[in-house]
């Protein structure tokens, strides 16, 4: 009972979560097969390639289902962290690969004291996309395929252009058992009910739908970056609107009204100086852990 108990608390995190609902088909699967078999049997869960927004969510995600897959004891995790990032810097062909070399000092690293690391392992390989025929990602993906009874691989790409992804999903389907699944990354009326559901309402507040209305509009503006940051920018509206609520005496009020979110309107210096910094650094969306 108590396996299936902790099994259902990580479940019901990643169905909560928005926009990913190839994702949850592939989840639920997986969920009716492990309650019904308590002694599971010797399957191999396939590897997966998240398409996806960047800063779409997938530190979570991977996170969350690494202790989904722990709980149901579906795989074996051994190491100091369940799951880790790894981003495979472009290398051209005439030069030293040297991203395996760091890649397996990451792994040691995370094995701690034990002899080998076991468990999750997402990978970005948006560098990859215009070479990914190059001798270098064929001696990058033997590495991960021979090391596939201890790494669960995740792959991770930031594109929806069909025949760059039809070539990687070939290439990668050569080396490895792949599920591809695409993160629809939610639209701005989704992002403020986020907004408000997980972030005011804990502190006491509300959003009227004035207030919804013109935060609609100024998140689908920043939206509007070829390097927008997702989740985290998100997460950094909301803790700077209730930083500027919580700090200005607007007479006790716990409805947030689009009078008092003035200064964070489509056309704010706020909003111009977010799509400023967005535009000056290339952003992949992995956490600072990442290696």
């Amino acid at each position: 009972m108590k396996k299936q108990e902790n099994m259902k608390k990580y479940y019901d995190i990643i169905i909560d979560l928005k926009g990913i609902d190839e994702f949850k088909e592939m989840l639920n699967r997986l969920h009716n097969f492990y309650i019904k078999n308590d002694a599971l049997p010797d399957i191999k869960l396939r590897n997966y390639l998240l398409i996806s927004k960047r800063g779409g969510g997938i530190t979570t995600l991977v996170k969350t289902f690494a202790e989904y897959l722990n709980a149901a004891k579906a795989i074996e995790f051994c190491g100091t962290v369940k799951s880790f990032e790894f981003k495979l810097e472009y290398i051209a062909p005439e030069l030293y690969f040297s991203e395996l070399t760091r890649l397996n000092n990451a792994i040691s690293g995370f094995a701690g004291y034990n002899r080998f690391y076991k468990g999750i392992i997402c990978i970005n390989i948006n560098e990859w996309l215009d070479h990914i025929g190059e001798s270098h990602f064929m001696k990058f993906l033997n590495y991960i395929s021979s090391n596939n009874d201890k790494l669960l691989a995740i792959f991770c790409i930031h594109s929806d252009t069909k025949n760059k992804l039809e070539a990687v999903e070939s290439v990668l389907a050569s080396h490895l058992r792949i599920d591809s699944l695409t993160l629809r990354f939610p639209d701005e009326n989704e992002l403020v009910e986020l907004m408000e559901s997980q972030y005011i309402q804990d502190k006491g507040f509300s959003f009227t739908e004035d207030a919804k209305t013109l935060l609609s509009e100024t998140i689908k503006e920043i939206a509007s970056e070829n390097q927008f940051n997702g989740f985290k920018s998100i997460v950094q509206l909301s803790n700077d609107i209730l930083f500027n609520i919580i700090t200005t005496d607007w007479g006790g009020n716990k409805h947030i009204s689009a009078d008092m979110l003035f200064c964070y309107s489509k056309d704010s210096n706020y909003v111009k100086r977010v799509k400023t910094r967005i535009g000056s650094k290339p952003i992949i969306g992995f956490a600072e852990r990442s290696v």
